[in-house]
């Protein structure tokens, strides 16, 4: 799941576990400040639904433009009825990629071996969607985060005695 804001964007680390495991290019910024810490970086049940924060313009643009991670804002204010129905047709959509590709001769599904990863990553935006609906049920829990407030810069000394100065 991912929360888009104006100047962030928070995303799940089970999304960027997931996003790590397929063949998609992941910027280097974004790999760096999920995995490139001294440290080994491990996204297990304990952690799974806390959110990374992403700050970066293309950072940001680039989870825009992933549309397999639910946006938090777009589902937050549905019922579940509108939630179910959301599901409904993801599995559809994912279903059909799947009968077309199990109608495929060997060698057009070579060809066409990224049909699986499309319905791969509809499978996940259908779990990311079970999660929400179980966090909307009290079920799963987990914070939502928002955007953190810019603090005002501070001025340095040299600056403020120019300013003093000028006055």
């Amino acid at each position: 799941m991912k929360i888009i804001y104006e100047n962030c964007v928070y995303v799940q680390k089970n999304d960027i576990g997931f996003l790590n495991q397929t063949d998609m290019p992941i910027p280097g910024s974004i790999y760096m400040k999920v995995f490139g810490n001294s440290e080994v970086t491990i996204i297990n049940n304990s952690n799974r639904f806390e959110f990374i924060e992403f700050t970066k313009p293309n950072e940001i643009e680039y989870f825009k433009n992933i549309n397999w991670m639910i946006d938090y804002n777009d589902v937050c204010n549905l019922t579940e009825d509108e939630i179910i129905e959301l599901g409904n047709k993801i599995a559809k959509e994912r279903n059909e990629i799947a009968r077309k590709y199990n109608a495929m001769s060997q060698e057009d599904k070579r060809k066409n071996y990224n049909l699986i990863r499309e319905c791969e990553l509809l499978d996940f935006k259908m779990y990311s969607l079970r999660d929400i609906m179980l966090h909307k049920q009290g079920k799963l829990s987990f914070t939502i985060p928002t955007p953190k407030k810019k603090r005002a810069k501070k001025k340095g000394i040299k600056k403020l005695l120019k300013e003093f100065k000028e006055k």
